[in-house]
Formats: structure tokens, sequence, C-alpha cells
């Protein structure tokens, strides 16, 4: 399975979709130095640690509006998701003006304090190169805007929207930190299963992650699986029993006997990470999954 969450975490991810650009024609004019001088290579260092930041600011807000929206409360002492999606946001650095101004969107309140343009969160399906199933969900306040970039993201690779969402299952996800004392996940096994967990696993501790459970700063993560309509109860049950979540959600699993094998072809790779590359770029995706298989 393919999708930005995987791009973001990494250590779970066997592929991370990037966009490669064609090769350039030959030409016997000279190239432009973005080097020349210090101050060049500083101004064009900056740009791009702005746009990174910009970009994990907008994604971080995405989340919060939609953990405010599908959570039923702008409060995260109720909501559960909300306050999971704002502790995470915090981990990245992002400005406490965006997280406000991402709750109130997604509880349809205006900056100002009144009614806001109700927001709608469409889900679209589409196939892409190489017969690959794609399912995009995006949060908007302008249906016909989103759709409309979408739509032109899988028309410049040659896709097509086509339903495809009975292709995957979805399934509630949430990432939690072992207790001290536990040193496998068949420590915790019985404990997780009895507060909800459908099945689990270890994944890979990012190194930069702060609160470890440990003085030491090592300690395991667990992924632990559950029915998305339980997730944000499982979440509330695994923080009660003393597990420190560190982030939740839930996705879209491709069907084992309609997945899509590894893509041979080099034109129909290039094309599919440029179709991941333009969806990752639209504002208003959300998430996105398919059912490659890599």
């Amino acid at each position: 399975m393919f999708s930005r969450r995987l791009i973001a975490l990494a250590t779970r991810a066997p592929c991370v979709c990037r966009a490669i650009p064609a090769a350039a024609p030959f030409s016997t004019t000279a190239a432009v130095q973005s080097g020349h001088n210090k101050w060049s290579t500083i101004k064009h260092d900056k740009a791009k640690n702005d746009a990174q930041r910009n970009k994990v600011n907008l994604k971080c807000a995405s989340q919060i509006a939609v953990a405010a929206r599908v959570g039923g409360s702008i409060d995260p002492a109720i909501n559960f998701r909300l306050a999971t999606a704002i502790e995470q946001a915090n981990r990245q650095n992002v400005p406490k003006k965006i997280i406000e101004s991402a709750i109130k969107r997604g509880g349809g309140i205006s900056a100002s304090g009144g009614a806001a343009t109700a927001t709608e969160m469409p889900v679209y399906e589409g196939i892409g190169p190489g017969g690959v199933a794609f399912v995009v969900e995006t949060l908007t306040d302008n249906k016909n805007r989103t759709v409309g970039q979408v739509k032109a993201a899988f028309s410049k690779v040659g896709g097509v929207f086509s339903p495809t969402a009975y292709l995957f299952e979805r399934r509630g996800w949430i990432e939690v930190h072992a207790k001290p004392e536990e040193t496998s996940v068949d420590d915790a096994f019985e404990a997780l299963v009895d507060l909800g967990a459908e099945d689990l696993e270890q994944v890979e501790r990012d190194p930069n992650d702060e609160g470890a459970p440990t003085a030491e700063g090592e300690g395991l993560v667990y992924a632990v699986y559950t029915s998305d309509k339980d997730t944000g109860k499982v979440a509330k049950a695994l923080a009660d029993a003393g597990y420190r979540v560190k982030d939740m959600g839930i996705e879209y699993v491709p069907n084992e006997d309609t997945a899509v094998p590894a893509l041979s072809d080099a034109a129909q790779r290039a094309a599919f990470e440029k179709l991941c590359g333009a969806l990752d770029d639209i504002d208003d995706v959300v998430d996105f999954y398919t059912n490659l298989t890599e």
C-alpha cells in the first residue's frame, strides 16, 4: 500500500513517492549558477526551507481541521482525535495561530467567530498509471475547485476517475509508545487486545521524537489496528491505560486479491510517481491511498 501517511512515516513505508522531472533537452546555453555567491545560496536554501515549512504547516492544519470536523467537537478535552492532532502539530512547531485557525475551520467557525463557509470532505476515486487504484481524501470549502485540481492531476498522466473504494478496506490505526516495562510486542499483546486492538505490529521509532518513555530515550512504538468506527474509543482507552498516543487516523488498506504488484515498466513508474507528487501538492488533499503492493 502506498499513501501520503506512509510518506510521513517512512519507517513504515517500503516506497516513498517523489515526482521525477523529465530530462532537459541538450543545449549549449551556459548554466545559471544558483550558488554564484554566498547570498544567492542562502536565499535559495531559505526558499526551499520556507516551502517545506509551509507544507508541514498546511498538512498539520488539514489534519486538525479533519479531526475537529469528524470528532464532533472543537474541544480537545472531549475530542481525543483532535487532541492528538494538536499534539502532533506542536511537535512539528506549527504556530499557535495556524492551529487555532484550523480548529475553527473544522468546526465551521470563521476567524471573526461567526459562521464560516461550510467545509466538506469529498473522497475521489480513480485509476492511475499501470492500473493502480487511488482513493483521495480531501477537505474543502469549494468542491468545484478541488474536483478540478484532482481530476487534472489524473488526466495529465492518462488516469481517469473510476470507482475504486471497493478494492480497499477501511481500518483505524493508532501509534502508541510502549510502556517502559514492555520489551516486545508479545509483552503488550494481551493487554492491547483487551483494550480493543484487532491487530498490532512494532514500528521503528523516529529518533527525533520527543517524550521518550524511558530515561535513555529508548522504547518501542506499536501500530495498533482496529475498526474504523472504534478508532477514537480505542485510542482513549489506550491513553487511559497509560500508553502515550503518538498519532491516529483511519486508512484504506488494499484487498490482497486485487492489489497491483510493483510497476516494472519505467514509464508507468514515472507517471505513477508524477501523479503522487501532483496529489501531494494539492492543498485540499488530506491523504491518498493506492493498491500498489511495494
